[in-house]
């Protein structure tokens, strides 16, 4: 999974742990417990935590979703898990290319967007990571908890509404999620420039100046260069 907690890994902090350590240091909080949350970093000084990388924490929650959606863009793989109990035909304009692409489907229909929820749904578990293709729902989304045949899901985008829609399941290889991690703590913690594009042409001058484009940002090939085993030709 995606989020805080495995973005600010790529950090440095003198604790990694549930508990507030004894010593001073920076610290990051790696399970919730009753005073503190996952992913929260904190500096201790003298048994006393004081919260920081609040501004840092915003900007990487709302980082995480629109780059699941451009690295898949790049790649032009969504890596849809295959639903066998699913045996119908339908179109979509997100599908990969493939010829049984309705095999990947997991629920569509009429569907409720209401309040973080959806419904109904079934074949979704808990963390799962999923694609909402609709008319004013679109998105990727944890399944932060599942019951009966509702879902609620983390994403902030979700209209409330009810609509035809399709829901299918992600599966996101763990080197893809850890290369997406790599790329917000980069966007977040060590880029430098706002603009950071990879070319640029001004009437007879151009230039080069960064490694890989994704989306409208560069990241270097130590970061993404992983990605490209996963890469879909795309036909046009």
């Amino acid at each position: 999974m995606i989020d805080l907690f495995s973005i600010k890994l790529n950090r440095d902090y003198d604790f990694i742990q549930t508990e507030l350590p004894t010593g001073s240091g920076s610290w990051l909080c790696s399970e919730t417990n009753s005073n503190y949350i996952k992913g929260y970093s904190y500096e201790v000084v003298d048994g006393i935590a004081t919260r920081i990388e609040q501004k840092e924490d915003y900007l990487i929650n709302n980082a995480v979703y629109p780059t699941i959606e451009s690295v898949l863009n790049y790649l032009n793989n969504l890596f849809y898990i295959k639903n066998p109990n699913f045996n119908g035909s339908l179109w979509c304009d997100c599908f990969p290319y493939s010829s049984n692409y309705y095999n990947y489907l997991y629920n569509w229909g009429s569907l409720t967007f209401k309040n973080g929820s959806i419904s109904p749904v079934s074949n979704i578990s808990q963390g799962d990571l999923i694609h909402v293709i609709g008319e004013r729902n679109r998105y990727f989304s944890y399944a932060t908890s599942v019951q009966d045949n509702t879902i609620t899901i983390d994403n902030q985008s979700l209209v409330n509404c009810t609509e035809t829609a399709y829901i299918f399941v992600s599966g996101l290889p763990q080197s893809i999620q850890n290369i997406i991690s790599k790329m917000i703590a980069y966007d977040v913690f060590d880029r430098e420039a706002p603009n950071d594009l990879k070319s640029e042409n001004i009437g007879s001058y151009s230039y080069t100046k960064a490694d890989y484009l994704i989306g409208s940002m560069a990241y270097p090939a130590e970061i993404v260069s992983g990605l490209e085993s996963f890469k879909r030709v795309r036909f046009t």
